[in-house]
């Protein structure tokens, strides 16, 4: 099983929240979904547009790729371009959303793009360090690997 359509979500430890006067929705898209009128900045920020987009990451995307993969047991992160030092390596983690998330993100300033086509599921991380994006390929694994 895989999913139809190609499937992108993007989520950033800065959160840029955005409002519409024409129809009043809030968000972070630069033009508006419902109305097509440009949106502005808000001078506040309730966190409401990261909550969302970490609701469809933990909702949607990852469940989808996990059911197009069999539900597997582990995970393996193979990654590139990572840090100042454009190192590569892999890790293998629990098949859970905590893992995955933790095995991603650090404490700074990141922005994670989600792109999931099919069964196949990558991420690239923007940072300071990583202006040109560090990438990630996320597949199934048997677990050999992992310390417990």
């Amino acid at each position: 099983m895989s999913t139809l359509e190609r499937v992108e979500l993007e989520i950033s430890s800065n959160c840029e929240c955005r409002y519409c006067d024409a129809c009043g929705l809030g968000g972070e898209d630069i033009v508006c979904p419902e109305c097509a009128n440009e949106t502005r900045f808000t001078e506040w920020c309730d966190g409401a547009c990261y909550e969302y987009k970490l609701e469809d990451l933990e909702e949607y995307l990852l469940p989808a790729y996990m059911s197009a993969n069999g539900e597997p047991d582990y995970l393996r992160i193979e990654g590139s371009r990572m840090g100042w030092q454009a190192r590569s390596g892999y890790k293998v983690i629990k098949a859970t959303h905590k893992e995955l998330w933790d095995a991603l993100t650090f404490s700074g300033d990141w922005t994670l793009r989600y792109v999931l086509e099919g069964d196949c599921l990558t991420v690239t991380r923007y940072s300071h360090d990583e202006p040109m994006g560090a990438s990630f390929t996320i597949k199934p694994d048997k677990g050999e690997d992992v310390e417990e």
